[in-house]
């Protein structure tokens, strides 16, 4: 039997019959979902940003208290100020 006489592979979709091309295998529903089970996680409702402790990007850029306290210092030390007493 010579490929001209086979008949082609056929399946059934949403749009109606259709004919495959020698040598595609038709779509199963295992494939379909095994397609659906790899592809990412998607939400289900709209998410809301996580602004609180680690991930606040505000609070980062706020000034550190120790930080501070160290830039204080540095300054104090470069330009001491005078003492009410003249010293």
């Amino acid at each position: 039997m010579s490929a001209h006489d086979e008949k082609p592979e056929t399946e059934e979709t949403g749009a109606g019959m259709q004919t495959l091309m020698r040598g595609v295998a038709p779509i199963t529903s295992r494939d379909r979902l095994s397609v659906l089970a790899a592809a990412p996680l998607a939400p289900r409702a709209t998410q809301k940003s996580c602004d609180m402790g680690l991930f606040d990007l505000e609070s980062r850029r706020q000034i550190d208290l120790v930080d501070e306290l160290r830039r204080l210092t540095r300054e104090a030390a470069r330009n001491p100020e005078p003492s009410a007493t003249g010293e």
